[in-house]
């Protein structure tokens, strides 16, 4: 199997990283004005804060902390038609938003969950901590004690969430993660192809992100974006399968699973599970971990694991 980068190999992947880094950096320090999609402003930071104080006063935090501590294991299986008979069964364990130092100890949960498994491929769609992994990061050794619990013969994955830094990508990588920075990745089996492109958080929108989209009439394509919010682009692509986390499925809902607040612009239908825009099916995964505060009502975190079929065999 390959990696192979949008501008081809060698110096030319070099230069295609020292562009894609010196964009992050640039909107990380100050160029945000040119992201793609500015997020909530401060009076939705000010509404969490009160309603964190309204949970602590009337008791219900420490129920909230409880329903976020549970997470389950979960299956689903996708038709993608145009799916090379040989991948026919191939399995994905599918992560997202682990926000590892919000649940000290999360990560012993998640490996529990898989304890035993075995998975051809495992992807992660970003938001690995809420601080950066960069220095003294309380995450990095939980998710390293994560890495090494997964088994998965093609290895794993990544791609960057909004609350990722730039610097992140070489804590992860020595780590062992295939981070996708705008790059597509190759899975070789019997002579057919299974690509993978990944994006970079579409908060932090570089010009790289529709060079990579154009590699879907190539192969068979599974996206791994932290956000739903690319989804018709990505569907005029020919992306065949879309994978996307962030919005925690609402972690805070009313009865019936109704989020209160999905942090997203766009595609808020798409805001958790299995979803399809103009024949491209899609899984906005509820993720591990959570956000703001460790606290989830009427959402359970999910550990997921994909299975692949194109229906012909």
């Amino acid at each position: 199997f390959s990696k192979d980068e949008i501008s081809g190999r060698g110096l030319d992947q070099v230069d295609h990283r020292q562009v894609w880094l010196k964009e992050r950096l640039w909107m990380e320090t100050g160029g945000k004005k040119n992201r793609k999609f500015s997020r909530s402003g401060s009076w939705v930071s000010w509404a969490m804060k009160m309603f964190e104080w309204s949970l602590k006063a009337t008791g219900a935090f420490r129920k909230g902390f409880q329903n976020a501590s549970h997470i389950i294991f979960r299956e689903q299986s996708i038709v993608i038609p145009s799916l090379p008979d040989p991948f026919n069964g191939f399995t994905i364990l599918f992560l997202s938003d682990l926000h590892l130092d919000m649940m000290p100890g999360l990560e012993w949960k998640i490996a529990e969950l898989i304890e035993g498994k075995e998975f051809d491929l495992c992807v992660m769609t970003g938001d690995y901590a809420t601080a950066s992994l960069g220095g003294e990061s309380e995450s990095l050794n939980p998710l390293k004690k994560l890495i090494q619990a997964i088994n998965s013969h093609h290895g794993i994955l990544g791609v960057l969430g909004n609350n990722d830094r730039a610097g992140d990508v070489f804590a992860l990588e020595s780590m062992g993660v295939n981070m996708l920075l705008n790059e597509n990745y190759l899975v070789e089996k019997n002579g057919f192809i299974l690509q993978f492109i990944g994006t970079d958080d579409i908060s932090f929108y570089t010009d790289q992100i529709p060079l990579v989209l154009k590699k879907s009439t190539d192969h068979c394509t599974i996206a791994l974006v932290h956000s739903p919010e690319l989804y018709d682009s990505a569907a005029e692509a020919g992306v065949n399968l879309y994978l996307c986390g962030h919005t925690h499925g609402g972690q805070i809902c009313l009865p019936g699973g109704f989020p209160v607040l999905t942090n997203l612009e766009r595609g808020k239908q798409f805001h958790s599970g299995h979803w399809s825009y103009k024949g491209m099916p899609g899984i906005t995964n509820i993720g591990v971990g959570t956000s703001v505060f460790p606290v989830r009502f009427n959402t359970v975190g999910e550990v997921l694991s994909i299975t692949l079929s194109n229906s012909r065999c």
